[in-house]
């Protein structure tokens, strides 16, 4: 499923997107006898079928009925070798082809190796086509080099490779509720893609894979999938997502863990759900978010308390110091009030002054995405940030912020560089 997740299932450069609707149904056709030759009945095949499926969403606007069937004389797949690149005659398609074949087998985790399999694809193969087969099937799980494939395509494989090289970090983030756990999770990702509200939101637990190759959503119940082209969706039921991560973490493997609140009265599982997550230990780095302005609330501590015992990295997320007012506020002695009391604790843990909203529009801003609600709540996070008193970034690192840096100012900058290096 982690693998499917943080795939590259729409090629961004793929030939097939300059051919004819027609000749484009005749390659999917082809791409699907195909696939549904390798198995056609497991976890497996249902994966691969969903990769054809947005396949054919990305290149006709719409799935394709009656792609996924086996012909007697496979004459699907022989035809869609036969067909030539867009005013290029005397260049077929049997590159990307077999590149798209093994490249989704490899994907979703269908078993290649199989003498019925490639006795029937013998069938299929010429002299010429065999090479291309053989050179998809050396990269993808031979380790090849995807000599005769096209390059913008085996390049595309390669960055995914070396994607998956380094092992996916996983950050799980607790807090009480209405820490802010939702808007830092947005944050994060520069998505839309947990609920914030000031009532209960997250209630169960909550994975959200980064995917640096697709400007969509995935969505898994670790054996369905739903591709959604929509950012801004959620499907609270559905605990798995995938989605591309903005910020200096997009190229980052990072697996994102989120959790309901641990003080929601009406409801007590919640706080066995987060609790139980934080015991199992099956995450790298724990984020516990804390509500600056009410930091004393016995949730808060309890919290603390519980997260300081499993002997874990730890950071302390001390959010929404947007909302202190200089006039009656100091956030430095809100800060050492709570280092003091993580001492008293014996705990030497990072503290990450932040403002996850202003922290959350800022990366909305990068992409253009600002609502007029949302510029004009940016706009006044901005004023208040110009100004020493909101320069969260210095209580962060003890370096004043450049002036206009409001990603460094809002406490991101600190804490991405936290993520990547703790």
């Amino acid at each position: 499923m982690q693998k499917l997740l943080t795939s590259n299932i729409i090629p961004s450069n793929h030939p097939i997107k300059d051919l004819p609707e027609k000749l484009k149904i005749r390659y999917l056709q082809g791409l699907g006898e195909a696939l549904c030759l390798i198995e056609s009945n497991s976890d497996n095949t249902q994966k691969a079928k969903f990769c054809y499926d947005v396949l054919c969403e990305s290149f006709l606007g719409k799935t394709l009925e009656g792609g996924w069937v086996v012909t007697k004389d496979l004459r699907h797949i022989k035809n869609a070798q036969k067909l030539c690149r867009s005013g290029l005659r005397f260049f077929r398609m049997s590159d990307c082809f077999w590149w798209d074949v093994y490249r989704i087998a490899y994907q979703s985790g269908l078993p290649i190796i199989d003498s019925n399999y490639d006795k029937s694809l013998k069938k299929t193969v010429g002299i010429f086509t065999k090479r291309f087969k053989d050179s998809a099937n050396d990269l993808f799980f031979q380790g090849g080099n995807g000599v005769g494939l096209p390059q913008t395509l085996v390049t595309q494989y390669k960055d995914e490779f070396i994607y998956r090289q380094h092992p996916i970090k996983r950050i799980l983030i607790v807090g009480t509720m209405s820490a802010g756990k939702s808007t830092l999770v947005n944050a994060l990702t520069g998505q839309k893609v947990a609920k914030v509200k000031t009532t209960v939101c997250t209630t169960s637990i909550s994975y959200l894979y980064n995917n640096p190759f697709i400007d969509s959503v995935i969505y898994s119940d670790g054996s369905a999938y739903i591709h959604n082209s929509g950012i801004e969706n959620s499907f609270d039921d559905i605990p798995n997502k995938s989605v591309r991560f903005k910020g200096s973490i997009e190229k980052r493997p990072l697996l994102i863990i989120d959790t309901p609140g641990v003080d929601y009265a009406y409801d007590e599982s919640h706080r066995k759900i987060t609790y139980d997550t934080i015991k199992r230990g099956d995450y790298d780095l724990l984020l516990c978010v804390n509500n600056g302005p009410y930091i004393e609330r016995n949730g808060e501590n309890e919290l603390i308390d519980f997260v300081l015992k499993q002997k874990k990295k730890i950071v302390f997320i001390f959010n929404q110091l947007d909302r202190f007012d200089p006039a009656d506020d100091s956030i430095e002695e809100s800060l050492k009030q709570f280092k003091t009391l993580l001492k008293s604790k014996k705990c030497e843990a990072k503290i990450v002054p932040f403002s996850g909203k202003a922290a959350y529009l800022l990366k909305k801003e990068l992409d253009g995405n600002l609502s007029r609600f949302d510029s004009i709540e940016l706009s006044a996070l901005k004023e208040k940030m110009s100004s020493l008193f909101y320069d969260l970034g210095m209580y962060g690192t003890g370096i004043c912020s450049r002036e206009g840096d409001y990603i460094a100012r809002c406490g991101l900058t600190n804490l991405e560089t936290i993520i990547v290096n703790q």
